[in-house]
């Protein structure tokens, strides 16, 4: 049985806002052409918990 490794993750800044990042590529998460950084702690779990979901979603071809 494999464990689900979450592929995003969340660091805080100095300026104490917060980035999401890609744990399979250590980069600054992007979606849809947004980049996720700069943001408040209190979007960021809720934003990871989004991106999951999307990343775990069956995929098909329209």
């Amino acid at each position: 049985m494999k464990v689900h490794e979450p592929r995003f993750g969340a660091r805080k800044a100095p300026d104490q806002t917060w980035t999401i990042f890609d744990r399979r590529t250590g980069k600054v998460a992007e979606r849809s052409g947004l980049i996720l950084a700069r943001l408040n702690e209190n979007v960021v779990l809720g934003l990871i918990q989004i991106l999951e979901q999307i990343e775990d979603a069956p995929k098909r071809v329209h």
